[in-house]
């Protein structure tokens, strides 16, 4: 994979960046990009939502770090990592050129919204050929990652013929809803090296051995008494985590999500522009990749949903499932199988992440529209990233659309992508061997000089 590395510098500029105090400059110009595109993605589903942020931060990320060079620039196989840009050229300016650029090809009806804050960012930074050098470059870092991307099967993925097996155990529609992204799972990866790897399949390896296990007998017994409509015994936070993440129609999905749970720790952190670029891109091609080897998961397995599972308790081939011909599902099942829980693998993808670059225990709030009208119904505390993954996943399990072990194994998936790109993509440059001893020697010099004879140190 190609990388842009940046030349060494002289040991005399290298030592005033030390001396130089310099305040961090908040990610203002990646947040807005990142919530104004989430404002146009309302009738998007989540896989589609984070392909096309991860296409849109990593733009911005490459735009930002081919110009300034502290982390390695992002590249994977028809897209090679760009190199330097230009010199001297005005990096938010190449940031905010790059994020119009791509917004506006993605989501032409957003045309003038994207106009207006590429504008208004823009006239913050004064004109100059730095600027223009760096609109320039923006423009020519989306355009490249566009067309890297533009044959990646997204496009094809929601007309990709299928048709249900039909027969127990598989999945049988329970909406008129056609079939969700069927084709999803051939869409080519931002990360991982294909898809192969890291699916799984339900325990035994096949429907009829997972069927006829005591295991499945437990996530029967559990949905069932959970997961109804009318549960006795599931609590009231749990109705409400159930409600919580469901992410229907007309809402960001579970990506958006995520999205805005990284935009208000980038903020709380008082992350760089440079940090928040690269915490939103790792963060949402680790939840593409994932989203992909979830859906490849999903159409491979095909594995019917509680609903319809309840309802065929007597012929599924175990005597320790009862049948229930009436039973329904708190919230209604996505159109798509269940076996493996696509919010589970997408949230655990996301804590992973934010976790590594934040640590684990960030406490922050989330407001949720439940309805998709566009105002936040529900808002729920966490103390962890980690504990709102757990309940992302768990809130199938509450709301009667997924087996426990769709959940467990979700999370395995979500968990091994993240690791993949948080340990492939993203890194930063280490400081060259030179650099770094003329560093060490001017820190030692000054700490001489603090500390001669008769000196006092301040108290």
């Amino acid at each position: 994979m190609l990388r842009f590395r940046p030349p060494v510098s002289s040991a005399i500029a290298a030592l005033g960046l030390l001396l130089m105090a310099v305040p961090a400059v908040r990610g203002d110009i990646v947040s807005d990009w990142n919530a104004l595109a989430l404002s146009q993605m309302t009738g998007v589903e989540s896989p589609q939502i984070a392909h096309d942020l991860a296409i849109l931060q990593a733009s911005i990320f490459n735009a930002n770090q081919s110009l300034e060079g502290t982390y390695y620039t992002y590249g994977y196989g028809a897209y090679p990592a760009p190199g330097a840009g230009p010199a001297g050229a005005d990096s938010q300016a190449a940031m905010i050129a790059a994020a119009n650029t791509v917004m506006q090809y993605l989501y032409s009806g957003g045309s003038t919204d994207f106009t207006s804050l590429y504008n208004s960012q823009l006239s913050g930074i004064a004109n100059s050929q730095a600027k223009t050098d760096g609109i320039a470059w923006g423009v020519t870092i989306a355009n490249n990652l566009l067309s890297a991307r533009s044959a990646d099967g997204a496009g094809d993925a929601s007309t990709t013929p299928y048709t249900p097996v039909g027969t127990i155990g598989y999945w049988q529609q329970t909406s008129t809803a056609g079939a969700l992204l069927p084709g999803w799972g051939s869409v080519g990866t931002f990360a991982i090296p294909g898809t192969g790897a890291y699916m799984t399949t339900l325990p035994g390896g096949s429907i009829t051995s997972y069927l006829q296990s005591s295991q499945y007998v437990a996530d029967y017994n559990q949905v069932k008494d959970l997961g109804a409509a009318f549960s006795a015994t599931r609590t009231l936070d749990q109705t409400s985590q159930a409600y919580f993440w469901a992410a229907g129609d007309g809402t960001v999905k579970m990506t958006g999500m995520w999205n805005q749970i990284a935009q208000t720790a980038a903020t709380a952190a008082g992350l760089s522009t440079a940090d928040t670029a690269r915490l939103l891109a790792t963060l949402n091609v680790a939840m593409a990749d994932a989203s992909t080897v979830a859906m490849a998961t999903i159409y491979d397995q095909q594995f019917w949903r509680p609903e319809t599972a309840i309802a065929n308790g007597d012929i599924d081939g175990n005597a320790s499932t009862d049948v229930d011909s009436f039973w329904a599902p708190l919230i209604s099942s996505p159109s798509l199988p269940e076996y493996v829980s696509l919010g589970a693998t997408i949230s655990e993808a996301a804590a992973v992440v934010l976790a590594s670059y934040l640590g684990d225990n960030v406490a922050f709030s989330l407001g949720s529209d439940i309805n998709g009208d566009g105002s936040i119904d529900l808002t729920r505390n966490f103390t962890s990233f980690s504990q709102a993954a757990n309940e992302a996943g768990m809130a199938g399990v509450y709301g009667g659309t997924q087996f426990m072990t769709s959940v467990t194994d979700g999370k395995t998936i979500g968990s091994n992508v993240a690791n993949y790109v948080l340990a492939n993509d993203f890194a930063l440059v280490p400081e060259p061997a030179g650099a770094a001893l003329v560093l060490l020697g001017g820190a030692w010099l000054l700490g001489g000089r603090r500390r001669r004879p008769g000196s006092r140190r301040a108290a």
